[in-house]
């Protein structure tokens, strides 16, 4: 009987330590990731620092995040297939439905995944001829 209790002891003794670490991280550290813009998976990696304000984090990754140019051709050939010679309503349906960001009012300018897409559009009758891709 005592051994079944130290053993029950040492298994909620260990469990306990083991279930403790699930809330490592302190308050200030989550306050200075809040106020960063910052993950934990983002600072481990690299992709951002939490000793840096939102805003030069966000700067930091434009920076980072310049579109090589042979994907861009890629993905210009791409949505090209899809929307030149149609007209802006339909185009704008399309990149929305792939997930792209519109950048502006006359939804003509895309962001995604660090990449801009601008449509090359024919002001006189609405229709798109291309896309753009950097």
């Amino acid at each position: 009987m005592k051994s079944k209790n130290i053993t029950a002891a040492l298994i909620m003794v260990f469990g306990g330590l083991y279930f403790h670490s699930a809330f490592a991280i302190s308050e200030s550290y989550r306050a200075q990731l809040e106020s960063s813009g910052c993950t934990q998976v983002s600072e481990t990696n690299g992709t951002c620092n939490p000793h840096h304000s939102k805003q030069q984090n966000a700067a930091q990754a434009n920076r980072h995040h310049q579109a090589d140019p042979d994907a861009a051709a890629d993905i210009a050939r791409t949505i090209d297939r899809h929307i030149a010679g149609k007209y802006q309503g339909e185009a704008v349906d399309y990149m929305e439905s792939q997930g792209w960001q519109s950048q502006n009012e006359e939804r003509t300018q895309w962001r995604k995944s660090g990449f801009t897409a601008k449509f090359d559009m024919n002001q006189s009758n609405g229709m798109v001829m291309g896309v753009i891709v950097q």
